[in-house]
């Protein structure tokens, strides 16, 4: 008899719930695109932060589906009120709801789970598949030498299949999804390659900054392991190149975005934002705090006319509508036109 689908796993979840599972499918069929050469394993990438589900998350779930008929899989939780624990907090993580004490199923899951794992995980790096819980035992990409061993959490996992995704897997930009291993090279095919913004390459792989770069007609992708591969083009991607402000921001941390009037990018200690009457310039620190607060570019400030500087010993950003200055004694302080 099949078990009742736990609480824990349905508790928020956006699920798929079409039936019960064919023993009887074949593995998931290759791609055409696959290039020769296969993804690393993925290191251990924890949930930091809530996000919605993933598209890689969503691709891996219609895979599945298509391969296996119908399924039920939950693939997002609500945040807790405390601190993030679970990919699937952040969308990177997939419940496969097979029972390992009903033959069909538990056969389905060896099925998947072998191919999944053959030579050298050839698929979970393909994939972007971080680590896999099932019925007791655990595999891990950053630990893959150890194989499948006991899984001492508080759910032994005899009810579904946990699968967890790196970044890129979660990004939907490993080589299954974008035939490209390198990771600057698959996030500008996830972006829309020569369709994107960016345009078509202009020149090899490079590094900046310790970061993995390529440039593009309209602007350059960074990638590093803490910040993943990023986007930045046109006015804003001059400005941060040109005035060196990865000395001040940092590597991105977004692709270039849409607000309200103009674009923006945001790094890993400030932001740049541009509107076609202002230009681009940064902001950081405080004064990015404050300006934040006050609701970014559709306060009362505006966009930023200058980067930070210093003027008799303040530190001041200009605003279209203003100016923010900060000082060690006094903080941050908001003075409008």
């Amino acid at each position: 008899m099949r078990r009742s689908l736990p609480a824990a796993v349905l508790a928020g979840a956006a699920c798929v719930a079409l039936g019960v599972p064919s023993a009887s499918a074949t593995p998931p069929p290759a791609p055409a695109h696959l290039p020769a050469a296969v993804d690393d394993l993925a290191d251990y990438e924890g949930a930091t932060t809530c996000a919605d589900v993933q598209p890689g998350t969503t691709a891996l779930r219609d895979l599945l589906l298509a391969t296996y008929g119908a399924q039920t899989i939950g693939t997002h939780r609500a945040c807790p009120a405390g601190a993030v624990s679970s990919e699937h907090h952040d969308g990177r993580a997939l419940d496969w709801m097979l029972d390992a004490g009903d033959p069909a199923d538990a056969a389905t899951a060896r099925e998947f789970l072998d191919w999944l794992l053959a030579d050298d995980a050839r698929n979970a790096r393909r994939l972007g598949v971080m680590y896999v819980i099932w019925d007791g035992q655990v595999w891990k990409s950053y630990r893959a030498a150890q194989g499948w061993q006991p899984y001492t959490g508080a759910s032994p996992h005899t009810d579904h299949v946990h699968l967890s995704l790196s970044h890129r897997g979660g990004a939907r930009e490993t080589s299954w999804w974008t035939g490209r291993t390198d990771p600057v090279e698959g996030h500008w095919v996830a972006l829309g390659a020569g369709d994107s913004s960016l345009g078509d390459p202009v020149g090899g792989p490079s590094r900046y900054a310790g970061a993995r770069t390529r440039s593009y007609e309209n602007g350059s992708i960074l990638w590093s392991d803490r910040t993943q591969a990023r986007g930045v083009s046109g006015a804003i991607a001059a400005a941060y190149f040109d005035d060196e402000l990865v000395d001040v921001l940092g590597l991105p941390v977004t692709d270039e975005l849409a607000v309200r009037g103009g674009r923006a990018n945001h790094f890993e200690t400030g932001s740049v934002y541009w509107s076609p009457s202002t230009g681009a310039y940064e902001v950081h620190g405080a004064i990015r705090a404050a300006w934040a607060g006050l609701g970014w570019e559709t306060s009362a400030l505006g966009f930023p006319t200058s980067d930070e500087h210093s003027r008799d010993g303040v530190r001041r950003s200009e605003f279209q509508g203003g100016v923010v200055t900060w000082t060690a004694a006094g903080g941050a302080q908001v003075r409008l036109h």
